[in-house]
């Protein structure tokens, strides 16, 4: 098995301190595991002692054999069919852009699966699923969508769940009831927004849980964030995608909406009557017609 699938497969239980180098190593896989130990240990926050142990918890005897293994894997990808894909991508002339473009936003969901640990994942479940907790969403210029996407969904399963838009000053002003009873999800990718940055710092200066969304370089959120999901944006776009991050985020609501199951139904009940109440959907002005969707 390939190292990167041991990472983030969920059979291997690592501390919190090994749990950074997981990052550090997905974030730049596998670069970054191919430096000294003081500099792996220095980039993930952990002592050198740290990451010798982390070598024996994959299974290695130590770090010069965890190397040779990457080196191995580096050799084979270099000869591989998938590494000429990457390198010789076909011109607009030669074939269907909208093929051409959905593959890479494939390629970048494939990915997507290779770069976060699976205890990051499940611990952003935890998170919003704690209905003692107030949530909150917020993005960034282009990502705010996808906090909305997510509010949209979790006010259905759960209470107690904003969504932070509108002006910078009604942005702000939302700061003053964040304290220890909030989480806040975080969108920010680069280019990292500084009023998103200060707004998550202020929020954890609080007191308030963080779960960030970014990409691999990470936005200086992840420096407090309680939990950091990263998602590849490289795409054959001028404009990063954001497809992977969509799709961590449809995972987030799919496990959400399996944990709340139970506790979700009436209020999902309660909702659907109200909305039946007001017309707000098409169906409730025809009731015998079934749903065709």
């Amino acid at each position: 098995m390939a190292i990167r699938d041991r990472l983030t497969d969920g059979t291997i239980t690592f501390t919190r301190s090994e749990l950074k180098i997981v990052r550090q190593l997905l974030a730049n896989y596998p670069a970054a595991g191919l430096n000294t130990v003081a500099y792996l240990a220095s980039s993930a926050g952990v002592s050198n002692p740290t990451v010798v142990r982390f070598a024996n918890t994959l299974g290695f005897e130590g770090y010069p054999e965890f190397q040779k293994a990457l080196l191995s894997e580096v050799q084979e990808r270099m000869s591989s069919p998938l590494s000429m894909l990457d390198e010789r991508r076909p011109s607009l002339e030669q074939e269907n852009f909208y093929q051409y473009f959905l593959r890479a936003s494939i390629h970048a969901l494939e990915a997507s699966m290779q770069m976060l640990p699976s205890e990051d994942f499940e611990a952003a479940v935890d998170a919003a699923a704690d209905t003692s907790a107030r949530a909150h969403c917020l993005g960034g210029r282009f990502s705010g969508f996808l906090a909305g996407l997510l509010w949209s969904h979790m006010k259905q399963l759960r209470g107690e769940t904003r969504w932070i838009n509108g002006s910078q000053a009604d942005q702000v002003d939302q700061l003053v009831d964040l304290g220890k009873r909030d989480v806040l999800f975080v969108y920010d990718y680069r280019r990292y927004q500084n009023d998103t940055i200060r707004f998550a710092r202020q929020a954890a200066a609080q007191g308030a849980r963080i779960v960030l969304f970014t990409d691999r370089w990470l936005s200086p959120i992840a420096d407090f964030a309680t939990v950091t999901l990263t998602a590849p944006v490289d795409t054959v776009s001028p404009y990063d995608t954001m497809v992977p991050a969509i799709a961590q985020t449809e995972a987030l609501i799919a496990a959400l909406t399996a944990r709340l199951a139970t506790q979700s139904r009436a209020r999902i009940e309660k909702m659907e009557e109200l909305r039946r109440g007001y017309a707000i959907t098409e169906d409730a002005l025809n009731p015998n017609v079934d749903d065709g969707r």
